[in-house]
């Protein structure tokens, strides 16, 4: 089932039946889907089939039913774990629908990847001398320690019965001196852990993003921003684990080493009473991991769906204030955040439970070895100085045990955390690393699309079958009414995207063997809906060339009509925007994101609806500008709604539900009188 989410052929909401056909069968399965009208299940049922559910909120859900009796239903559900339902519980949320599946010779068995904490490991290899120098730093801190243990235990049975005053002055200074060293020695190795942990941090999260970079736009499709971001809190629990978990484990146990040598040579009974609660205290905490393996996944669950509603909010927030919706907007915000405080709530009272029953066995094992120790001071056995030094020494051993074993909190919380981050670092990047791609210095433009369909995930084809043909250096534009494909076309020729079925041809050269970052650089692209960062004017337009001089950015300004607009604002083209620019106007925006477009001095200049907020005068200009450029050899494509800024083009194609209906330039398709034709008078009355 998390095939339909590696193949990204699932939503925002999860996939649906057709996507998790399509995910069985690019994984070598025979699928089928069926709907039992009776909803019933018996032992002639094939085992194991996937059931779809609606829960009591209504959402949807799928779940593998891996066997069946008279009076239970056995569900493996992804979200939650492994259940044992009651038939009538089962058949109240199924819905009939099922998913039966059937290896086929093309079916591999793979292993779930294991151990997805091991992948962030090689992390720590840049920084193994700085581990070494923090574990031997560590190792002398405990031999310390568990000398100044043995001064409190000499004190008591040498030095006070025997009113040794030089000997008190001289162990105390000396003591004074090592507790000094001690300090300072611990200073320095808190510094290198310190130091060691943010590295760690900044590798775990830069190689993180790089890879989020690196992934496809049907990555991004699937995912909330929300979600994607929350994966960076993830990373700061796996660090945690790795840098501060690790370096513990390994300083406690030579500290155990340590201390239990000395125990052992102080008295072994005794040693071995203070053993005894361990067992015990390693049976609750074990016992507990399960569960709070499930509720941190649901926490961070929880949490990414918050925060990528909370991000959506505050970026619609025009919209909601317009429609009087922020009652509406703060009751949704409240429902996920108590969604998210139940299960947190739910699990800090297992944590108590917890705390209480291992407070309990820790209480009492001091009291019986308290009882024990001064059993053995009453008949002479053990001296009060020694059962001091011992019981300050069993600190030295009980201390680090109970971190190892409450280790097991962080452990399941790093693993959860891995496990999310695992799954988007598993996902393959939009270039293979591996091929070599072409480079060409640059391109003439002609576009061929040969039998291309196309759908986003598993919806229906948005261009079925297209044929398409564009000559190097013509004014090219697509038209047709919304939904039709136009858009997709422009997504396709930027490799956003790849085709299902058919090629797609740039100057001879199939676009899947195209260098992304090559083909993009030689693109002028201005979308539909134009993206400004936080950030000066000036920065903006140079994303696409960074070396660009100022003289070029003003030429590139002014053939977009954006120059008088930016010199007209306070600090001109150092003025800094507001987030996505919203401090201006459409228009304005859309002349940045083609003074943007014209600065990298492109090959190909695609225009998808980009003058559609421009006033009447200023679109002039632009498509006079946008003349002058496809006149010096420029393959220029335009996405448009409005004829009267394509009438120019060399060749106009009409779109009608993925296809082309009819083209040619502006008179030759009102002569044929076809849907161009009859668009056209109705956009001139």
């Amino acid at each position: 089932m998390k095939s339909s989410r590696r193949f990204e052929i699932d939503g925002y909401h999860g996939t649906n039946l057709n996507g998790m056909i399509i995910a069985a069968e690019a994984i070598g399965f025979d699928a089928s889907a069926l709907k039992s009208t009776d909803k019933i299940l018996d032992a002639d049922t094939p085992v194991p089939f996937i059931a779809h559910l609606v829960k009591d909120d209504k959402s949807t859900h799928f779940v593998v039913v891996y066997r069946v009796s008279e009076k239970c239903i056995w569900i493996a559900d992804p979200a939650d774990k492994k259940r044992k339902l009651k038939r009538e519980n089962f058949f109240r949320e199924w819905t009939g629908y099922a998913v039966f599946l059937n290896p086929t010779p093309d079916f591999k068995p793979t292993k779930e990847s294991k151990g997805k904490l091991a992948r962030f490991i090689p992390l720590l290899h840049p920084h193994i001398k700085t581990i070494s120098q923090c574990i031997l730093a560590s190792a002398i801190l405990n031999v310390l320690g568990i000398i100044g243990s043995f001064y409190f235990g000499y004190i008591v049975d040498a030095v006070l019965p025997s009113k040794g005053y030089a000997s008190l002055q001289i162990l105390s200074i000396g003591m004074l001196l090592l507790t000094l060293f001690q300090v300072t020695l611990g200073v320095v190795r808190n510094q290198m852990l310190l130091h060691f942990s943010l590295k760690t941090s900044l590798s775990l999260n830069f190689s993180y993003l790089k890879h989020v970079l690196s992934l496809p736009m049907k990555f991004f499709d699937s995912r909330k921003v929300g979600e994607i971001l929350s994966r960076l809190e993830d990373g700061a629990k796996v660090r945690g684990l790795l840098s501060g978990a690790a370096l513990s484990v390994i300083m406690d146990v030579i500290m155990m080493f340590l201390a239990a040598v000395f125990l052992l040579m102080k008295n072994f009974t005794l040693f071995l009473v203070a053993l005894a609660a361990v067992p015990l205290s390693t049976a609750v905490l074990w016992g507990f991991a399960k569960y709070f393996r499930e509720n941190y996944r649901r926490q961070m669950s929880c949490g990414a769906e918050t925060q990528s509603f909370l991000v959506e909010s505050m970026n619609g927030m025009a919209t909601v204030k317009g429609l009087n919706a922020s009652g509406r907007t703060f009751d949704e915000i409240e429902k996920r955040i108590m969604a998210g405080t139940r299960v947190g709530y739910s699990g800090a009272i297992m944590s108590n439970i917890q705390g209480v029953i291992t407070g309990l066995i820790d209480g009492w094992g001091g009291n019986v070895l308290l009882w024990v120790g001064s059993w053995f001071i009453l008949k002479d056995t053990m001296s009060l100085g020694s059962l001091i030094a011992f019981n300050s020494i069993l600190g030295y051993f009980l201390g680090p045990l109970k971190r190892l074993l409450g280790l097991q909190t962080s452990i399941q919380e790093a693993l959860v955390a891995a496990d999310r981050l695992g799954e988007v670092m598993e996902l393959e990047p939009e270039e293979n690393a591996e091929k070599s791609f072409l480079k060409p210095s640059s391109f003439s433009g002609g576009f061929t699309f040969q039998d291309v369909t196309f759908r986003y995930g598993t919806k229906r084809p948005v261009i079925e079958h297209l044929n398409l043909e564009i000559e190097p250096g013509s004014k090219i534009a697509l038209v047709g009414p919304s939904g039709c494909g136009k858009s997709t076309i422009v997504k396709l020729m930027l490799k956003f995207y790849s085709p299902e079925s058919g090629d797609i041809l740039l100057d001879g050269n199939n676009l899947l063997d195209l260098d992304n970052a090559n083909l993009r650089d030689h693109i002028g692209y201005v979308p539909q809906e134009v993206f400004l960062f936080s950030g000066s004017i000036r920065e903006n337009l140079c994303l696409h060339k960074p070396d660009a001089t100022f003289e070029e950015i003003v030429e590139a300004a002014k053939r977009a009509q954006a120059h008088d607009f930016i010199t007209d604002l306070p600090e001109r083209y150092d003025t800094v925007l507001s987030e996505r620019g919203s401090s201006l106007s459409g228009g304005e925006r859309q002349r940045l994101a083609l003074a943007r477009a014209l600065l990298g001095n492109p090959d190909i200049l695609i225009f998808d609806e980009a003058t559609s907020n421009l006033d009447v005068i200023t679109e002039k200009a632009i498509h006079e500008t946008i003349r002058e450029l496809a006149n010096q050899g420029l393959t220029t494509i335009i996405v448009a709604h409005r004829l009267a800024t394509v009438i120019a083009c060399d060749t106009i194609f009409v779109m009608e539900c993925g296809r082309i209906t009819e083209f040619g330039n502006h008179y030759e398709l009102v002569k044929k009188g076809g849907s161009y034709a009859k668009l056209w008078e109705y956009q001139k009355l």
